[in-house]
């Protein structure tokens, strides 16, 4: 008896365990910032589907089929590190610093504010990552609809791995802002 749990624990420390990898998607690489000039802008927290609503990456496998790897996961939860990317880019494409993550309770006049709700935010490794979402601009501190869009986007990972996957995630979420920011520009 002995002998045989001596050989289990001999071959359960044999073995290499895997480790984890931790990702966020990033933003666009920012310059100087003007804080002097322009309205303050309110991102709200993105809102995400509850598949995403997890810690482990998400891949596509089929229509209907996902997978999650136990060993591939968000550093912060996935809707964090969407807004974070969100406002970065925003505030990099309309060269502000006055664009800011939101709550109800924020007390700041904003003579916009932007609601994003993800859709789909997935992809299959070394295919493509899609994004689909719902956004809209409000005004009237948040109250008045001024507009509303529904937008996809496609972007190639070019590997098949997790890195090149959230890589480009993180350029889909650039596509998005560029969209918001131009919608941003035409309505000043």
């Amino acid at each position: 008896v002995v002998l045989v749990a001596l050989a289990v624990c001999f071959s359960a420390c044999a073995g290499k365990s895997a480790f984890s990898k931790f990702y966020v998607l990033s933003s666009l690489p920012q310059s100087s910032l003007s804080a002097a000039e322009g309205t303050t802008i309110g991102v709200s927290p993105v809102a995400m589907p509850d598949y995403l609503d997890r810690p482990q990456v998400v891949t596509r496998i089929s229509e209907n089929e996902i997978k999650l790897d136990e060993f591939s996961r968000w550093a912060e939860p996935l809707k964090d590190s969407f807004t974070r990317a969100l406002v970065h880019n925003l505030s990099t494409l309309l060269n502000t610093a006055k664009i800011i993550k939101t709550t109800e309770s924020t007390g700041f006049p904003m003579a916009l504010q932007v609601g994003v709700e993800v859709v789909q935010f997935d992809g299959a490794l070394g295919g493509d990552v899609v994004l689909i979402v719902k956004w809209g601009l409000f005004g009237e501190s948040g109250k008045k609809l001024l507009l509303a869009k529904r937008s996809s986007f496609k972007e190639p990972t070019g590997a098949p791995t997790y890195e090149a996957l959230v890589a480009a995630e993180s350029r889909a979420v650039a596509a998005l802002s560029r969209e918001i920011a131009e919608a941003i520009k035409t309505r000043k």
